[in-house]
């Protein structure tokens, strides 16, 4: 029979076609259905996250090896069944091959079902969608010349991804080698005679996404309970409060702080690793010594700043199996956010900067500079102030694409307070090692964020908007001047790309290049209401047509908002878990509280807690389960207790939520109150004002 007019594949001609050849076909069908399955997610995610490669150290070679394999390797491996298959007879070998379409083609439809929906629509749709068209197309393809036809062209043409990857996409940059030039030795000499014989060390520490409404007391200062170094260091240096960041996106962010300059909207760092050749280290690196570690920017020389250890193919191909695993589970409801990767925002981050600080010989006779870029209080919020981590989900309730819908901002905001905790500790490690070192005096320290973080309900948590613009524009900035004791309050309007050349004029050194900023407090000061931020396509609120930055202005540009924030209205150590108005009682036996007795108000009423069974065994030497999240209809607005072991140990608020109509009341357990083993949790309505309540008590059933 003629294969060009056949709708069935008979039998008797697959056995003519049993080679390797037409083994190869249909590889190429396999081919095509994992490309869109796995290599066309994995490759855009990877190929616009080079920092994922930056952070692991990789090589181009370890890069090209990275997109073969993501490519390659499925295909190969899922031709195994149909080979072992052959070893049955053509009828098995056929029926092997066809089981095998319909399942990648299942998975393949839902893949793109959920990138078609931004992964909105419940599990049980794209579930759905995905066995629906697992088996149409493997109906398709057993009974048209077409179907296999059209699987086997797009087999051969899906290497189109790969080369995106290595050719076209913002990683393209690593494989063809491109990076900062070299160092300058003319300018080297320059730097060096200016500097002159003793300059100061420089100590530089830079922080992610921390507003700096996160460190406040309410009364424009920083709470010294909840931030104890971040206001030690406050009293011994320059607080620029009214500082601002030009960028909300860490790739053009960091690279302003250590350049001087706005970001050039000609040379996104998007499209690739920023290049940014005239910055804080080409300039002081023939004259100091770096020890420098950038986390997503290769800003630093390789010749002055060596690269950390390559991690390896296989990190980077577990780094794979985690971002398109976490896809599987619903966990990369991220939108636009930059960070999509595990690379940089893994559950290491903090012990890697405790290390880094730790490494350092502060007493070393220098100059040096010290730089280092922290991944924290960037999301996923997961570490307590000590920095030791605990079990939640990557994305907290509340978080939908790229904003907030409502319920679960409270404890996401309270989540962001503790890491930026373990950002004072780590903070405390560098100045107490400055001081062991007896160098602290003598050094100048900058400390700093690159931009700030939102928790406005209904608003993007990065993206500019006029309803979170507070949040995400004001960073925290202080600098100690070598030989500066007291602290200063400086309220004039700076902005990131000041940082630069504040350092240069501190050390004494002029660059030979253009800078946007200036030092902070020479000239004629700024506008105090004119803000300037980076235009960004994503942002609610745009630039002018034709400019690059968006103009903040006059009552919008609210510097008196902001330093009346206060992330944590209690006060005390422990004034982080005392979240809403009865947060006082968090930390009380409850055989201590006024407690109704059971059956008084008649059938208790009931609230189901997610994965309840997971306080039944608990090894405290594991990450803890602190979320408690329940549901229950007990009254929008209501607070509820929850107790563990017998201790009020977190106070929730019932908060409606549109996405699954059921109330939300969701609390975060205090970690000290955990026992090894079986844990007991007891829930109870709060009844009455702060200060006088009574407690009603709630039955807790497990939510599967």
């Amino acid at each position: 029979m003629d294969e060009s007019n056949a709708t069935v594949e008979p039998m008797g001609s697959l056995r003519h076609r049993s080679g390797w050849a037409h083994e190869g076909l249909l590889t190429l069908e396999l081919a095509a259905l994992c490309a869109v399955a796995f290599a066309r997610p994995l490759l855009d995610s990877f190929g616009r996250s080079p920092d994922t490669f930056i952070a692991r150290g990789a090589t181009p070679r370890t890069i090209v090896a990275f997109g073969l394999v993501v490519t390659l390797a499925p295909p190969l491996a899922l031709a195994v069944p149909g080979l072992t298959g052959r070893l049955l007879g053509a009828r098995r070998r056929r029926a092997v091959h066809v089981v095998v379409v319909a399942a990648i083609a299942g998975v393949a439809t839902w893949r793109l079902g959920r990138d078609l929906t931004d992964g909105s629509w419940s599990p049980p749709v794209p579930v759905a969608l995905g066995v629906a068209g697992g088996l149409a197309v493997a109906a398709l393809r057993l009974r048209t010349v077409g179907a296999r036809t059209f699987l086997r062209v797009a087999g051969a043409a899906s290497v189109v991804y790969l080369v995106q990857f290595l050719a076209l996409s913002p990683t393209a940059g690593l494989v063809s080698g491109d990076g900062a030039p070299p160092l300058d030795d003319e300018l080297a000499a320059q730097v060096a005679a200016a500097v002159g014989e003793d300059p100061p060390d420089v100590a530089m520490l830079v922080f992610d996404a921390l507003p700096t409404q996160t460190l406040l007391d309410g009364q424009g200062r920083i709470d010294p309970a909840l931030f104890p170094n971040f206001a030690a260091l406050a009293d011994t240096a320059s607080w620029y409060r009214d500082d601002t960041t030009v960028s909300l996106f860490t790739r053009d962010a960091v690279p302003a702080i250590l350049t001087g300059r706005y970001p050039d909207p000609d040379n996104r760092a998007e499209d690739g690793p920023a290049q940014e050749p005239d910055n804080l280290f080409t300039l002081l690196g023939g004259a100091y010594d770096l020890h420098v570690r950038e986390q997503i920017t290769q800003l630093c020389p390789p010749d002055l700043c060596p690269r950390p250890r390559p991690a390896g193919l296989g990190r980077l191909l577990a780094d794979a199996v985690e971002l398109w695993t976490g896809s599987a589970r619903a966990e990369d409801d991220a939108g636009g956010d930059e960070f999509a990767l595990p690379s940089v925002l893994d559950d290491d981050r903090f012990g890697e900067a405790r290390r880094w600080i730790g490494e350092q010989d502060f007493a070393h006779p220098g100059p040096d500079l010290f730089f280092y870029h922290a991944a924290l209080p960037h999301d996923p919020w997961q570490f307590l102030p000590d920095g030791t981590t605990y079990a939640t989900s990557r994305y907290p309730i509340g978080y939908r694409n790229i904003g907030w819908y409502g319920p679960g901002i409270g404890v996401a905001h309270q989540r962001h307070v503790l890491q930026a905790q373990a950002c004072d500790r780590l903070l405390g490690d560098l100045l107490d090692r400055l001081r062991a070192a007896g160098t602290l005096d003598d050094t100048l320290v900058v400390v700093t964020a690159d931009h700030g973080h939102a928790f406005v309900d209904d608003e993007p948590w990065r993206w500019l908007s006029r309803g979170n613009h507070e949040e995400l524009l004001w960073t925290p900035l202080l600098i100690k001047a070598p030989g500066q004791s007291e602290g200063r309050v400086v309220d004039d309007n700076v902005m990131s790309i000041d940082v630069a050349p504040t350092i240069y004029d501190m050390i004494g050194v002029e660059p030979p290049w253009r800078l946007d900023g200036r030092p902070i407090g020479h000239g004629t000061p700024r506008d105090p209401d004119l803000k300037l931020v980076d235009d960004d396509e994503d942002n609610l609120w745009r630039a002018e047509p034709g400019e690059s930055v968006v103009t903040i202005d006059g009552a919008e540009a609210s510097f008196a908002r902001v330093m009346a924030g206060d992330a944590v209205e209690a006060v005390g150590d422990d004034a982080v878990w005392e979240r809403t108005v009865h947060g006082g009682l968090v930390g009380r036996d409850v055989d201590d509280l006024d407690v109704q007795d059971a059956g008084r108000s008649g059938p208790a009423r009931e609230v189901s807690v997610d994965g309840l069974g997971r306080l039944h065994d608990i090894d405290l030497d594991d990450p803890l389960p602190l979320e408690i999240v329940g549901r229950g209809d007990l009254g929008d607005g209501a607070h509820v207790a929850y107790a563990l072991n017998g201790t009020v140990s977190a106070v929730a608020v019932v908060e409606p939520d549109e996405r699954t109509d059921k109330p939300l009341v969701l609390g975060l357990a205090r970690p000290d109150l955990f026992v090894e083993g079986r844990n007991a949790l007891t829930a109870y309505l709060i009844d009455g004002d702060p200060g006088d309540e009574t407690l009603v008590p709630l039955k807790v059933i497990d939510q599967r």
